[in-house]
């Protein structure tokens, strides 16, 4: 059953490990194009995070209707975690709330268009003959 999470674990961590890098270690932009960029990062970070997760529940066949809300406050959680880790425990970094709210975004399309792209089989909908 493990397996069917392996894709969304590597990618917790994958994200865990940008959010521990020092803030000297990343790429700087001006201050405006740091606006969008970031904010899309951590959007499609969570994205991508909750939609992993949400195949491997349909992958290990344990679909329940209320593990949409489960998965999208426990993307969000992790994300505010991960930002308060930012701001208290790691050097270079600071939380932002800009970031918590992009991060929540990003679970919230990733359950949602992963619902709408596939059935609770994790067939592909746009694939099925009308």
């Amino acid at each position: 059953m493990l397996k069917y999470y392996r894709p969304g674990i590597c990618w917790a961590l994958f994200i865990f490990i940008l959010c521990a890098i020092p803030g000297k270690n990343l790429p700087h932009y001006s201050w405006t194009d740091l606006l969008s960029v970031d904010k899309l990062v951590h959007f499609t970070m969570f994205f991508v995070l909750t939609a992993l997760f949400k195949s491997g529940i349909v992958q290990s066949h344990h679909f329940v209707s209320t593990h949409n809300k489960i998965l999208i406050v426990a993307a969000i959680a992790y994300g505010a975690l991960l930002e308060l880790m930012q701001s208290y425990c790691y050097t270079d970094r600071s939380g932002s709330w800009f970031d918590l709210l992009a991060n929540s975004l990003g679970a919230m399309a990733g359950v949602y268009f992963f619902n709408k792209l596939f059935d609770n089989a994790g067939k592909p909908l746009f694939l099925k003959k009308k």
